[in-house]
C-alpha cells in the first residue's frame, strides 16, 4: 500500500493500488491480445476498453475525495468529469499546489472522453485503433499521476510538520 500519513489521503491508498493492479492486469492482457484488439476482435476491444474504463473512474473517484477532503468542495451536475479535472490542474491558494500538471491535465481529459464513449457505446462502436491509443496513453499517464499524488502528499505532510 502506499504509504500516506494524512488523514486526507488515508482513504486514497487502497484506491490508489487497486488502479495499479488493475492496469496491471490491462497491460498483461494488451500484452497478449494488442494484434487481436487491432484486429477488432470484439472480446479484446471489449476487455481492454472496460480495463481503461476502470482505472479512470478509480483515478476520478481519487481526485473527486481530495477535492472534497482537500478543497472542501467537489463539483456536481453535468460537467462534474471536466470541472474535476480542471480543480485539480488549479492551485487553491493557501490549501494545495495544483495536482495535474498541464500535460497530465491533457491526458487525463483524453482518457475521460474515452471513458465517456466505453460507457455509452457499444463495443462495436469502438476504433481498435483509439482502444490501443487510451491503452498507451493510461500506461504514461497513470504512474505520473500516482507520483504527483505522492508529491502532493509530501508536501502536505511537511507543510502541516513546519513550525
Amino acid at each position: 500500500m502506499t504509504p500516506f500519513t494524512l488523514a486526507e489521503f488515508s482513504r486514497l491508498s487502497p484506491r490508489l493500488d487497486r488502479c495499479d493492479r488493475e492496469l496491471g492486469q490491462l497491460s498483461d492482457f494488451f500484452d497478449r491480445h494488442r494484434s487481436d484488439v487491432l484486429a477488432g476482435d470484439w472480446g479484446a476491444v471489449s476487455a481492454a476498453s472496460l480495463g481503461v474504463h476502470n482505472v479512470y473512474n478509480g483515478i476520478e473517484d481519487i481526485l473527486m475525495s481530495l477535492a472534497r477532503d482537500l478543497d472542501g468542495s467537489a463539483p456536481t451536475g453535468p460537467t462534474l468529469h471536466q470541472d474535476i479535472l480542471d480543480q485539480m490542474a488549479s492551485e487553491l491558494a493557501g490549501r494545495r499546489p495544483a495536482l495535474l500538471t498541464p500535460d497530465l491535465h491533457i491526458q487525463l481529459t483524453e482518457l475521460k472522453g474515452f471513458r465517456h464513449l466505453v460507457r455509452h457505446k457499444y463495443g462495436f462502436d469502438l476504433k481498435p485503433e483509439k482502444v490501443v491509443d487510451n491503452v498507451e496513453r493510461l500506461q504514461h499517464a497513470f504512474p505520473t499521476f500516482a507520483k504527483r499524488l505522492k508529491d502532493l502528499h509530501d508536501q502536505l505532510a511537511e507543510r502541516s510538520a513546519s513550525p
